[in-house]
């Protein structure tokens, strides 16, 4: 009897990448074992030896695609300004997204309400938000956002880079370099709104 087929980091990344064009082109509900492992040429028992199960490679995914979006908010440096540290978490969130075009609906799955807050893809999806929220703290405690709080500016802002995101993998935005300019001017346009006493009326 012959040893068991060994499934190492190529066959691991293939699968991955397979899976992740699945999401892309139908989203997840269209990803199956049986398909991932056709796609990459190998059995389904690749498959469940490295991940379990359908959920378990849609999982580790999601890690994925959180990973970046964390790595990318984190690096960027804290600033004695927040407004000035502001443009650059944008920045990292379209470099994030960027990087990761084909899971960034994925991401998106996993922010909703009434997400289990123990789980540990949330906690890492959570860190990306942590990271903005506290330049948010800081500015809201040097009272760069009059008559607002923390979650109403988080939540324009989030609004803004989720839409901008969406529209520019969509190919909606036009080349790179006119993206950007996008991403720059609306970027200066909502700060600049958030930092005016809003008007009467919800914010």
């Amino acid at each position: 009897m012959g040893r068991p087929r060994e499934h190492g980091a190529d066959t691991r990344a293939a699968l991955l990448a397979a899976a992740g064009e699945l999401v892309h082109a139908e989203g997840p509900a269209a990803v199956s074992v049986r398909r991932v492992a056709d796609a990459v040429g190998t059995t389904t028992r690749a498959v469940y030896s490295l991940f379990g199960d359908k959920e378990g490679l849609l999982r580790e995914l999601s890690v994925d695609v959180a990973e970046t979006m964390r790595r990318h908010h984190e690096a960027v440096p804290v600033c004695d300004d927040p407004l000035a540290e502001l443009p650059l978490l944008v920045a990292g969130y379209r470099a994030a997204a960027l990087e990761r075009p084909k899971l960034y609906d994925l991401f998106m799955g996993m922010v909703h309400a009434g997400a289990d807050p123990d789980d540990p893809v949330f906690r890492l999806v959570y860190a990306s938000f942590e990271r903005v929220l506290h330049t948010i703290r800081r500015g809201l405690d040097l009272g760069l956002f009059p008559g607002r709080d923390e979650f109403s500016v988080g939540r324009h802002l989030f609004a803004m880079v989720h839409g901008l995101a969406s529209l520019e993998l969509r190919g909606i935005l036009g080349d790179p370099g006119t993206a950007a300019q996008v991403w720059s001017r609306a970027t200066e346009a909502t700060l600049t709104g958030l930092t005016t006493p809003p008007s009467a009326g919800p914010n």
